[in-house]
């Protein structure tokens, strides 16, 4: 075997001391065992966000509910305009708290607030678009739905409910297919928000299927529970609840399983909270700016490490940090991270876990 000769250039080559670092942040390491911790339920997006969104529904229902009249016919509006005055505050208070509860569950108030903010304005931004399209979607239903009435010889007895069987089913869809269109902006905002395509995504699938389950208890409901000619505002109630509900539900359900790489704070004062990898790099600092926010301890930076992705694995670094980096309690500079690896940063310690790889 041939002798390995390393030059004087080699060794002051920066890429060699980057390559010893990999090295040896791949060899099992010792250090200070921390037990694992459970996630409180209150801590889960799904919780969280279904809470948020819920109650994003009921207040926008409060707010325009009195100014709602069954009984006054809307030939006088102009088209899709008297709708987008009704989905368009759905959709943005949907975002705004999505965005806002984002924030607080990481105790991070500028997040919660910037979130809130582009969140709502996403959300009425893209009701502009998507009214038109939901409008017209759910006229083309409700025209097949027609097609498929069977009437009666005598025609429909006064107040009676024309929509029956198939074309009652019909109707269901149309409409439930209509608030899945204006849904899926109301998932937007959080992801771009934060620039992650993850959880951008995350909010279109989320909000698209969240609006489509809930908009199909709008019918339902009044045709079994609202007295003919009468106001319908039990049914805006429970749709706008059921529809803002299942979004919330939904997007912390994609949010769970889309994830590929986390942490969990295992100890500090959010223990058991998961912050998911969701976008290249992550930042982890005291700034409020920090993707993962570790505030009020002194031993930690405004920008104290990031983790970038490097091929299919995430590199933790250390962004020159007085206090430093520990993984396993041993300090790094940069390491490689693995399933169960412990990272210190000061007072607080979180694990790195990843979906098992396919073979």
């Amino acid at each position: 075997m041939a002798d390995i000769i390393i030059s004087n250039n080699d060794l002051k080559d920066p890429s060699i001391d980057d390559m010893i670092n990999l090295q040896k942040s791949l060899q099992p390491q010792g250090g200070e065992k921390v037990e694992d911790v459970k996630t409180p339920f209150y801590l889960n997006p799904i919780f969280y966000y279904a809470v948020a969104a819920a109650l994003a529904g009921l207040s926008i229902w409060a707010i325009c509910e009195p100014y709602i009249d069954d009984t006054v016919p809307d030939t006088n509006n102009i088209p899709f305009v008297g709708d987008y005055l009704l989905f368009g505050p759905v959709a943005g208070a949907l975002s705004l708290a999505l965005g806002i509860v984002y924030g607080l569950s990481n105790r991070n108030l500028k997040q919660a607030a910037f979130c809130g903010v582009v969140g709502l304005g996403i959300g009425l931004l893209a009701t502009m678009l998507t009214t038109i399209v939901a409008d017209i979607l759910f006229g083309i239903t409700q025209n097949v739905a027609v097609a498929t009435i069977n009437v009666p010889p005598g025609g429909f007895k006064e107040g009676e409910f024309p929509f029956k069987g198939i074309s009652f089913f019909i109707l269901m869809c149309g409409r439930g297919i209509a608030w899945s269109i204006i849904s899926m902006g109301s998932g937007l905002g959080l992801g771009i928000a934060l620039k992650s395509k993850k959880l951008t995504l995350n909010g279109l699938v989320g909000g698209m299927i969240g609006g489509l389950l809930g908009g199909l208890f709008f019918d339902p409901i009044g045709r079994f529970l609202v007295p003919p000619h009468s106001d319908a505002w039990m049914s805006r109630f429970v749709g706008f609840l059921a529809v803002c509900t299942f979004v919330g539900l939904f997007i912390g359900f994609f949010e769970n399983i889309s994830k590929e790489a986390w942490f969990q704070m295992v100890k500090g004062p959010l223990a058991g909270k998961h912050f998911i990898i969701f976008k290249n790099p992550m930042r982890i600092g005291s700034s409020p700016k920090s993707d993962i926010y570790l505030f009020k301890d002194p031993d930690v930076a405004p920008t104290h490490a990031t983790v970038v992705k490097s091929g299919a694995r995430y590199m933790l670094q250390d962004e020159n940090s007085e206090k430093g980096v520990f993984v396993n309690g041993r300090k790094v500079e940069k390491h490689v991270l693995q399933p169960s690896d412990t990272v210190t940063i000061g007072e607080t310690v979180l694990r790195y876990h990843e979906k098992q790889r396919g073979s």
